[in-house]
């Protein structure tokens, strides 16, 4: 799995019309304003973690490797070794090169998001 994966089976399945009545997250953490990176052999997601337990939301941070995608229900998940979090909606540049977004000379503080499920 590469970053182009996850980007294109979000563009393929999710529904920027989720209706009121539908059924609810299957977990509590959301990651706005993301982008899917590959980093030595691995796909990593930075983004704004929303509704985390440990985190305030909007707290940039970055997951562990990514180990898999799914949808349901209109919405995407991704899975790491020991969580799962909704992907909201991509940052802007998200289409673009994330290369030259996290490279472009800003200092960006990313931490790293381990979310251990019980």
């Amino acid at each position: 799995m590469v970053a182009d994966d996850i980007i294109e089976y979000y563009l393929q399945n999710y529904q920027s019309t989720i209706s009121k009545i539908s059924l609810s997250s299957l977990c509590s953490s959301i990651i706005e304003s993301w982008l899917c990176v590959d980093v030595d052999k691995k796909v990593i997601i930075f983004g704004q973690i929303h509704n985390h337990p440990n985190h305030p939301s909007g707290k940039r941070l970055k997951t562990s490797p990514i180990q898999g995608c799914f949808s349901k229900n209109g919405r995407i998940y991704v899975n790491t070794k020991n969580s799962m979090y909704e992907l909201g909606l991509p940052h802007q540049d998200f289409a673009g090169d994330s290369k030259l977004f996290l490279e472009n000379g800003q200092e960006l503080k990313w931490e790293k998001l381990t979310h251990w499920t019980e």
